[in-house]
C-alpha cells in the first residue's frame, strides 16, 4: 500500500514539474525539424468556447507547446522501431543512413489526370512549340524495394506516361540519376550532381551551350537538415547542401511575381536569406512560389524557354540559364493553369514538363 502511494506521489511530482516548466518556460514558435509553425496558448480565443473550437485549439496548442516535445518524438519513433518492429513513422522509413518517404501504390487515376493537364495546357499554349516531358524519378526509384519497403510499379508508370504522351517528346532521366545524387534526409537531387541530368536535356533539346566547360564556384552550407529529418522523429546525420554560382548567373535578373512591386524583396538566382530559414532547400530561387523569371542579359540568343514544374526545378534551371535569353517557371500547385496565359507570353518559346513521380502519383494537388 506505501509502495503505491509513494509511486503515485512520484507521478503526480512529475506531472506538477511538467506542468510548471510549460507554464513559465518561452513557447517554441517554429518547428524546424516538422517545417511548421506551431500552435501557441497566446492565439487562442474565448469567443471561441461558444463554437467549441476552444478546447480543440486548446489541445493543440497543448501537444505543440509540451515540454521536450522534440525528444519524446524522437523517444516515440525509437520505441515504435525498437520495440514494435514498426517499419516507418510517420511514413517515413530509414535505410541506413538516408530516409524515404513511402509511396505506394501506384495511383493510375492520377497518372491519367496528369496526363491529361498537360495535354490541355498544351492545347491552350502550346500548339506550334516544341514541348517536352521529363519525369524526375523519386529517390525510392533506385532502392531495391523488399518485404518493409513497397514502392509504387514505376515500370507500368512509365508506361502509361508513354502510351499517354505520345505527341509529346518524352525525356528519359533515369539514368542519368543515381541513390548518391539525392540528399540522405531530403526528397530532392543534389544540384552539384547534375550535369549529366543537364547534358541529357541539352542532347534532347538540342541546346547549343557547352556546359561542360562552364566554371562553377561551389557554395556549401552545413549541416541541412532536410524533410524527412523531422517527419523521421530520429537524429539522422545532417546533409551538406551546396549551390553553384557561374559569372553569369551573377547577372541574371530574377523576377519573383510574389514580390513584385517590392524591389526591397527581389530575389537572386540563390535567396541566402533562406538558408537559415525552415526548408534551407529554398536557396534556390526563393522555394516554392507560382511564377518566376530570369532573364539573363549577356545572351547571344533570344531563345526562351517555359517550365511546369515542381520544386525539383528551383536547383536545375539556374544550370540551364546559359542557354536562354529568359526562363519562366510555373508552379501550377500554386496557380491555375487556366489564368498563366494572362501573365505568360509564350511566344516561341520551348515547353518542358518537368515533374516527380511524386507529384505525378498526386497530381489533385495541381490546379
Amino acid at each position: 500500500m506505501m509502495k503505491n502511494k509513494f509511486t503515485t506521489f512520484i507521478f503526480m511530482g512529475f506531472l506538477l514539474i511538467f506542468s510548471i516548466l510549460n507554464i513559465v518556460l518561452p513557447p517554441t514558435e517554429i518547428s524546424l525539424s516538422e517545417r511548421r509553425r506551431l500552435h501557441l496558448f497566446s492565439d487562442l480565443e474565448i469567443r471561441e468556447l461558444l463554437t467549441g473550437d476552444f478546447l480543440e485549439d486548446f489541445d493543440q496548442a497543448a501537444l505543440d507547446q509540451f515540454f521536450l516535445r522534440e525528444q519524446f518524438r524522437r523517444l516515440k519513433a525509437i520505441i515504435d522501431g525498437k520495440l514494435f518492429h514498426k517499419t516507418d513513422n510517420n511514413d517515413i522509413i530509414v535505410i541506413g543512413d538516408s530516409a524515404y518517404k513511402l509511396d505506394y501504390p501506384l495511383n493510375t487515376e492520377s497518372v491519367t489526370r496528369f496526363t491529361e493537364l498537360l495535354h490541355t495546357i498544351t492545347a491552350l499554349y502550346a500548339q506550334d512549340n516544341p514541348v517536352y516531358f521529363a519525369m524526375i524519378p523519386d529517390k525510392n526509384y533506385y532502392v531495391d524495394p523488399g518485404p518493409d519497403f513497397l514502392t509504387m510499379d514505376y515500370e507500368k508508370l512509365e508506361q502509361l506516361l508513354a502510351e499517354q504522351l505520345e505527341d509529346i517528346t518524352i525525356i528519359d532521366l533515369t539514368d542519368t540519376l543515381s541513390l548518391d545524387d539525392y540528399y540522405h534526409t531530403d526528397p530532392h537531387w543534389k544540384q552539384e550532381n547534375l550535369d549529366m541530368v543537364v547534358a541529357r536535356l541539352q542532347e534532347a533539346m538540342g541546346m547549343e551551350t557547352d556546359f561542360s566547360q562552364i566554371a562553377y564556384k561551389a557554395e556549401q552550407y552545413a549541416p541541412f537538415y532536410g524533410a524527412y529529418y523531422g517527419q523521421s522523429a530520429l537524429n539522422l546525420a545532417a546533409d551538406t547542401l551546396t549551390y553553384r554560382i557561374s559569372e553569369v548567373m551573377k547577372d541574371v535578373i530574377v523576377t519573383n511575381f510574389e514580390y513584385r512591386g517590392d524591389p526591397d524583396k527581389a530575389p537572386g538566382v540563390y535567396e541566402t536569406d533562406k538558408l537559415d530559414s525552415m526548408d534551407s532547400y529554398d536557396v534556390f530561387l526563393s522555394g516554392s512560389t507560382p511564377l518566376i523569371t530570369l532573364e539573363n542579359p549577356n545572351s547571344t540568343t533570344d531563345k526562351e524557354l517555359v517550365i511546369f514544374r515542381d520544386s525539383f526545378a528551383s536547383s536545375l534551371t539556374p544550370l540551364l540559364i546559359e542557354e536562354y535569353q529568359k526562363i519562366t517557371l510555373i508552379d501550377i500547385r500554386y496557380v491555375s493553369h487556366e489564368i498563366i496565359g494572362d501573365y505568360v507570353d509564350f511566344g516561341d518559346s520551348e515547353i518542358l514538363f518537368l515533374y516527380s513521380t511524386l507529384v505525378i502519383n498526386h497530381s489533385e494537388i495541381l490546379k
